[in-house]
């Protein structure tokens, strides 16, 4: 699988040479998918943890594939929606130090229900997660990946929650329709 995947390219630091090694892999597309009941994520097995985790619906870009058709692909496949609008949320490099590859991440609204096309090498457990169980997620591990905990932590801002005091503090409007109080 790694097979000429590995770059290695000299180095000098404060007059250290060495060989880097980084790994090529193609960039990434993720999606924050909001529904009416909340985010979708899926819940697959992962061998390199050894144990099912929750992520964002995600995978690698084709070849000259623009990352806009990769991240509507991606959650059709894995998910069986099908993205409206998508509005970048922002790019980023999740390991510099192993790959330069980047993650494309995403969000729409309200995607219509579809079927799944998943890869051979997956199974998929659709899930979608109420806006209010995302705190705990984020502190639990349940979202342990950085592709699905920057998307959560950027869908949370964008609705106006807060990181304060070491927790997530929903908007005040959401107090003020749910009659609850602020400690």
């Amino acid at each position: 699988m790694l097979r000429n995947r590995i770059r290695r390219v000299p180095v000098t630091v404060r007059d250290t040479h060495y060989i880097h090694e980084y790994l090529v892999l193609p960039d990434v597309a993720a999606v924050v998918a909001e529904t009416k009941d909340g985010v979708i994520l899926v819940e697959q097995f992962r061998p390199a943890l050894g144990r099912r985790i929750l992520e964002l619906p995600a995978g690698r870009l084709h070849r000259g594939e623009d990352s806009v058709v990769g991240a509507r692909r991606e959650l059709q496949e894995e998910t069986g929606y099908i993205a409206g609008k998508l509005r970048l949320l922002t790019r980023f490099y999740p390991s510099v130090g192993l790959s330069r590859h980047k993650v494309h991440l995403y969000y729409t609204k309200d995607p219509t229900p579809g079927e799944t096309h998943w890869d051979p090498t997956e199974e998929i457990e659709v899930k979608t997660v109420p806006i209010s169980e995302i705190p705990a997620m984020l502190y639990d591990g349940r979202a342990a990946d950085a592709k699905t905990q920057l998307g959560l932590v950027y869908f949370l801002a964008s609705m106006g929650w807060t990181y304060q005091r070491g927790r997530w503090v929903p908007p005040r409007s959401a107090f003020l329709r749910t009659g609850a109080t602020r400690d």
